[in-house]
């Protein structure tokens, strides 16, 4: 997909989340192999009140029809978690996932990063209007999930509990 529809689209998204109350910019990349991205702050997520950045783009990869696009949203809960609780806030990962809408919760180590990753195609021939609401809807589902999970996300992750403890709680939900 060229740059430009790129541009376009990210910033009418940008836009529509401004109108919104969101906090949101998008960060333009010259180099071809690093996309641009659409950041997005969302503010007070769940009972902890947590700050969670998504980060929005299309991954530049050949894809068999030229009228679409692969788009990623990718939504970072938490860094800098303690290293002790790393084997933990996997196993919440795990146990989360059955039950994420759109995408997966993943733990990156090196910056003991909590996020939610999906991604998309993005059909770029639609009307402006349709695929920005198509992204929207996106984006609201994976929030959706951000603010199902994140309350057991922090007490996993700061060692309050463990997964069984949480799901007792009624913090994650029961088979």
């Amino acid at each position: 997909m060229e740059q430009e529809k790129q541009l376009q689209l990210l910033g009418c998204m940008a836009d529509v989340l401004k109108e919104n109350g969101y906090r949101s910019e998008v960060v333009k990349s010259d180099d071809p192999a690093h996309p641009s991205i659409l950041r997005v702050e969302t503010t007070r997520n769940g009972k902890v009140m947590q700050e969670v950045m998504v980060e929005m783009c299309f991954i530049p990869i050949p894809l068999p029809g030229e009228d679409v696009a692969l788009m990623q949203f990718y939504a970072t809960l938490f860094t800098g978690l303690p290293q002790e609780q790393a084997r933990e806030v996997k196993k919440c990962c795990e146990y989360c996932n059955d039950y994420c809408a759109l995408g997966a919760f993943g733990y990156f180590a090196p910056a003991g990063q909590l996020y939610l990753k999906h991604n998309t195609l993005l059909r770029v021939t639609d009307e402006l209007e349709k695929a920005v609401t198509f992204m929207a809807d996106n984006l609201s589902l994976v929030l959706a999930s951000v603010t199902r999970f994140i309350d057991a996300f922090a007490a996993v992750a700061n060692g309050v509990m463990d997964v069984d403890a949480a799901v007792e709680q009624e913090l994650l939900p029961k088979m």
